[in-house]
């Protein structure tokens, strides 16, 4: 072949290796509208770039763009073979490891190192063969090369080898490689730390916490040492210990602010959230521009019920352009339960990406049904529907416009919704539930009854619906002892939660136990002040003689709720 080598026609793919072909040969290239023309410059050209090495080169290439990446290199081991260039025999080296043929692998860096002498790349990638082939000698020759300086252990290098370690070797041979470098050169307290974390990973936390204590005895100005000793105790249910240690850190690093943010961060999950705040608005101080900070403030300010802060901090969030999916999503959570629903919906429209995008839909289209747009709610929703959408996702989006149907009395559509939904999901126990109870609503107790079993045959423990179940038998059947067992498993389960009190006061109201009856309506209407659990206790106590106390709660269910069909329906029957 000539110098000079015209390829006419080529791919778009087969221009962009042939670029990529002549930096690495330190060719000159030119295009024209005819094709790609290389030029090889004599003056900076380190060999000819004949037929053959070209072919090796390009066929290697388009092998390794069509994923087959064993021909690939054997195209590229050729062509080391053929030329003078070390960045050809590197490339090989690294399409040989990235095809996990390891010894082809070595084989390329012996060229490499040929035509390159002495190289901290070529040791960097031995170090990467000799991990996945687990020769610990050979590994660790190679890891000193990098990792000695004038025969000292190097700070810098032992971060390097840990996020080799991590990433390359698998678990047990990195712990090899870390106990063998640890006996050559003991008491260096950056090897033993990143021994200690792997042992910690790895569930052996006698063994980590001797290592740890040996860290902060040989350098206790490492944070990072109280960090793991931290994460050991927690993994051995010393939470108070971990967060005991991690604050002795900080008493003695208090300009540390990456270990008062652990810290800070420890705390939020003991619960402990004023000591947190503290910790938390010390770092505000320190990083007032830091946006995770202010982010963690303004959550932890929801967290303990300080709504003005919260806001404050979540709308610096936006104003400052950090955050903004979380910040709008929380600021709408906030205006949500204060009832300002127009100002939620218009925080939650603007998360239009992230993963709280789709809750923030949902709850949107829910706070529109709220306020009476039912069939824009609606609207919405479905859009949310898409192909190719994960399962998991479109079942919250049924669910979602089945709770918008049924909320506005609108039954038989939800009925038709989830009855639809359960064809490509007959056995999700949610759309099963939700179904249960929309039957229950149409009168059809057949299919609530069996929506029911079917969720606790997957899911024998399920709370809610044995409460369903058992409450269905008792209101709608003469099953009462039937009835009886689901609702006591679902006491045992939930015993103070008010649903679940009111089907077994309404249990014993339907076995004409009016005393236990009115026992259990009491404690449930004590917990959650609702006009159906009110309609039940009232009722009890009518039954029983108590007319001026049924007219109080009566009275009360009506206040809560004056339009609820149980409570309605019960004062027709009683109040004539």
């Amino acid at each position: 072949m000539s110098r000079r080598v015209i390829i006419k026609y080529l791919s778009e793919f087969a221009k962009l290796s042939l670029l990529t072909l002549a930096l690495v040969s330190c060719s000159t290239v030119s295009t024209h509208d005819d094709g790609l023309e290389v030029v090889e410059d004599d003056d900076v050209a380190r060999h000819h770039l004949d037929e053959d090495l070209l072919y090796q080169l390009l066929a290697g290439e388009f092998a390794g763009v069509r994923g087959q990446m064993d021909e690939s290199t054997d195209f590229y081991l050729k062509a080391a073979e053929s030329t003078q260039d070390p960045q050809i025999a590197s490339r090989a080296a690294h399409i040989a490891l990235f095809a996990k043929r390891y010894d082809d692998a070595l084989i390329a860096t012996e060229r490499w190192q040929a035509l390159a002498g002495d190289d901290v790349e070529i040791s960097r990638t031995r170090i990467l063969i000799y991990l996945h082939l687990e020769k610990l000698d050979e590994a660790i020759a190679s890891i000193e090369s990098l990792l000695l300086v004038d025969n000292k252990v190097e700070p810098e290098a032992v971060g390097s080898l840990g996020h080799i370690l991590q990433k390359e070797a698998k678990p047990d041979f990195a712990l090899s490689v870390l106990t063998e470098l640890n006996q050559r050169y003991p008491n260096q307290a950056r090897l033993l730390l990143l021994q200690a974390r792997l042992e910690a990973d790895r569930g052996h936390l006698d063994i980590a916490s001797d290592l740890i204590e040996n860290v902060i005895a040989i350098a206790p100005e490492i944070s990072d040492a109280y960090l793991i000793k931290a994460q050991i105790l927690a993994a051995s249910n010393k939470g108070e210990e971990a967060v005991k240690a991690v604050a002795k850190a900080v008493d003695r690093r208090s300009d540390d602010n990456r270990l008062r943010l652990q810290y800070a961060r420890m705390l939020v999950q003991m619960k402990m959230y004023e000591d947190a705040w503290d910790q938390f608005m010390l770092l505000r101080m320190a990083l007032p521009n830091d946006e995770n900070i202010l982010l963690s403030l303004g959550l932890l300010s929801i967290e303990t019920e300080k709504i003005d802060l919260a806001k404050m901090y979540l709308q610096e969030l936006i104003d400052k352009g950090f955050h903004d999916y979380q910040a709008h999503y929380y600021l709408g959570r906030i205006q949500q339960n204060q009832k300002e629903y127009m100002a939620a919906v218009a925080n939650y429209e603007r998360v239009t990406g992230g993963e709280y995008m789709l809750d923030a839909r949902i709850r949107s289209a829910g706070l529109l049904a709220e306020v009476g747009m039912v069939d824009k709610a609606l609207s919405k929703l479905k859009t949310l529907i898409h192909v190719g959408q994960n399962n998991s996702n479109q079942i919250k989006v049924y669910l979602a416009q089945g709770e918008v149907l049924r909320n506005a009395k609108r039954n038989q559509e939800a009925m038709t919704l989830y009855t639809n939904a359960l064809k490509g999901s007959p056995e999700n126990t949610e759309l099963l539930y939700a179904r249960a109870l929309t039957a229950e609503k149409l009168d059809m107790i057949d299919i609530t009854e069996s929506d029911l079993r079917i969720v606790l045959m997957h899911e024998p423990n399920n709370a809610n619906a044995l409460n369903a179940l058992g409450y269905t038998l008792a209101d709608r059947t003469g099953r009462l002892e039937e009835a009886k067992e689901y609702i006591l498993k679902a006491a045992k389960l939930l015993p103070d939660d008010p649903s679940v009190l009111d089907s077994l006061g309404w249990l014993y109201f339907r076995l004409g136990e009016y005393a236990k009856s009115i026992e259990w309506l009491s404690k449930a209407f004590a917990k959650l002040e609702d006009a159906e659990i009110a309609a039940h206790l009232g009722e009890a106590l009518w039954v029983d003689g108590k007319a001026e106390e049924a007219n109080k709660i009566w009275s009360r269910g009506l206040e809560v709720n004056a339009t609820h069909p149980i409570l309605l329906k019960t004062l027709k029957r009683y109040k004539k």
